[in-house]
């Protein structure tokens, strides 16, 4: 891995001199998932142009957030200082032009972890060459003209690996082994069956990667993993209200989605959380957001969920309507806090369905949103 992040930084200062520049993007909330898939796909391809002797094409892993922003990113800084990734090796988007490049027509990007482009990334779309996600289809972005891997499972960092194990899996040292594991262990919740996040495929190829030492990791050192990168998930020391707002940040038709290390009620409680609140919507130049909310600390998962929103906005009546209604309350949710002042509203639900993640209630968000203004 060091030596393809060496050669990536080394490429950096050569964009001139170069044919093409294959992109790895993952997405903009740059959680453990997407930071790894980045890397990891990325040395794949690197590996592979190698081996075709291959010259004027580099490989650049992108972290889809800037750098100033990375130190929030508390379990994948753990996970990669634990398996020794070189952080200052690491590539950040505000470290790269890609319109730029995307201009001059040198541009190959690769998304993963995500396949829908934001509206600034929307000039890129005519470079995107290949896709690999694990989220339902959005049936706005088909992607028929580019390679595509889109397969609803637990983790993406599940198919990068199997795509691996399928055409080199020689390539899988235990470097990249445990780099693997750990996002498969979080975005499954350790295989938790309360959480039923986890498919078969995800399953098959946890097994496999330990397999390949000859290792079959109990059921206690899953755990031990799991526990390690979840404790530095939801270490919120030293983090700020607009930290963890910004931790990991989607958006859907402009509407900012933080999900928060911890349950929204207890980062309501938090000193300026309100505040925090209504400068991040005031930053963003929308009227409301939706944060979600999960602990996943114990044995016992809790989710809920609130919406902040300026007043008067009937948006926020219309996204609300929508999440109680969805498959016939297939959310849960309950209502156990409204409050509001002269300019402002809040509602905060409890969600009993804890298998509702953010990959569910996005679209929900989407499809409710479409067509206002935010």
């Amino acid at each position: 891995m060091e030596e393809f992040l060496i050669a990536s930084k080394i490429a950096m200062t050569k964009l001139n001199d170069l044919k093409k520049i294959f992109i790895i993007l993952g997405n903009e909330s740059c959680d453990l998932d997407s930071a790894v898939c980045t890397l990891v796909h990325g040395l794949f391809h690197y590996n592979s142009l190698l081996r075709e002797n291959t010259e004027g094409i580099a490989v650049i892993p992108v972290l889809n957030v800037i750098k100033n922003q990375f130190n929030i990113k508390t379990e994948v800084i753990y996970h990669f200082e634990i398996n020794k990734v070189p952080l200052e090796l690491l590539t950040f988007r505000d470290e790269i032009n890609l319109v730029e490049l995307n201009k001059r027509q040198i541009l190959a990007l690769c998304l993963v972890d995500h396949h829908t482009l934001n509206d600034y990334d929307m000039p890129l779309v005519t470079s995107v060459v290949e896709v690999i996600d694990h989220r339902p289809q959005d049936s706005n972005w088909p992607w028929t003209a580019c390679d595509i891997n889109l397969k609803k499972v637990g983790s993406c960092a599940t198919l990068v690996a199997q795509n691996i194990l399928e055409k080199n899996p020689q390539l899988l040292d235990q470097q990249i082994l445990n780099l693997l594991i750990g996002p498969i262990l979080i975005d499954t919740c350790n295989f938790s069956e309360l959480a039923a996040r986890a498919t078969p495929l995800d399953s098959e190829v946890i097994r496999k990667l330990e397999s390949i030492f000859g290792i079959e990791l109990t059921p206690e050192n899953r755990n031990d993993v799991y526990t390690r990168i979840l404790r530095a998930k939801t270490d919120i020391r030293g983090l700020s209200p607009i930290n963890l707002l910004e931790k990991d940040l989607k958006f859907v038709n402009g509407i900012p989605i933080p999900g928060l290390p911890i349950l929204a009620q207890e980062f309501l409680n938090l000193n300026g959380a309100l505040e925090a609140v209504n400068s991040f919507i005031r930053a963003r130049e929308c009227r409301l957001t939706v944060l979600l909310g999960m602990d996943l600390n114990g044995n016992v998962m809790k989710r809920d969920c609130a919406v902040f929103s300026f007043l008067p906005n009937e948006l926020e009546n219309k996204i609300t309507t929508e999440l109680y209604k969805y498959n016939d309350g297939e959310l849960g949710l309950s209502l156990i806090l409204s409050t509001s002042k002269e300019n402002w509203c809040l509602k905060l639900y409890k969600q009993a369905n804890v298998r509702a993640t953010r990959k569910q209630i996005l679209p929900i968000i989407q499809n409710a949103s479409t067509g206002w203004q935010c």
